[in-house]
């Protein structure tokens, strides 16, 4: 059974608040003692809500390990080189990276999102099994894969062309609505793509109501 996430605007004021704590940490903190402290702050807070997200039962804790040793890596780095360019450098990287390995399961004929997808949407067993499932699967991972390999793209632009602070809040500016247009582009092709399914009775259906497994 796929347990449904949290809703309500509680939960979503919450992660809205996730989303800038960590921002506003390293602005506050990096204006007042330097980028290893904002770098401190905003990996801690970090650290704080995946391990929430965690105890909430959300999909992230299968991942928490690799997820605190990898901001822990990048912050050790960060502080102690203590540059700018290497601290977002690595982020910027490992998004890169992770955009073109999202690409590679697609080649591999294993896309990601058929295997991870239902832990957002509780797909029955029947439209997983399908090939259309397979397909559509496929091509919303190779989506991912570009717009990760895009947005590193024009992070690298940005960081070159602006201060710390306008990279850190020029990027949260534009990243945060382009992300959920993608994510409502991913979710309209997906429910119209896998309607041709026999049962497949939608996305927000599925979404509101228990799982069929």
């Amino acid at each position: 059974m796929i347990q449904k996430p949290a809703g309500g605007s509680g939960s979503q004021k919450g992660r809205a608040l996730d989303s800038v704590i960590p921002i506003a940490l390293f602005l506050v903190l990096n204006r007042i003692w330097g980028l290893g402290a904002g770098v401190a702050g905003a990996t801690l807070w970090s650290i704080k809500v995946a391990v929430d997200r965690r105890r909430r039962g959300e999909s992230v804790g299968r991942f928490l390990p690799i997820l605190v040793v990898y901001l822990v890596v990048r912050a050790i780095i960060g502080i102690l080189t203590d540059s700018e360019a290497v601290y977002f450098g690595i982020g910027i990287g490992t998004k890169a990276a992770v955009g073109v390995a999202l690409i590679a399961t697609v080649v591999a004929g294993q896309p990601v999102l058929a295997r991870y997808a239902p832990m957002l949407v509780p797909f029955s067993s029947e439209t997983r099994a399908h090939p259309l499932y397979l397909k559509v699967m496929g091509r919303l991972t190779v989506f991912l894969g570009v717009y990760q390999i895009l947005t590193s793209v024009w992070d690298i632009w940005l960081f070159n062309r602006t201060s710390t602070d306008g990279y850190v809040l020029i990027r949260f500016a534009v990243g945060w609505p382009a992300g959920t247009l993608a994510t409502m582009v991913a979710f309209a092709y997906a429910d119209r793509a896998l309607r041709p399914i026999p049962d497949y009775p939608g996305i927000m259906d599925l979404m509101d109501g228990p799982s069929e497994d």
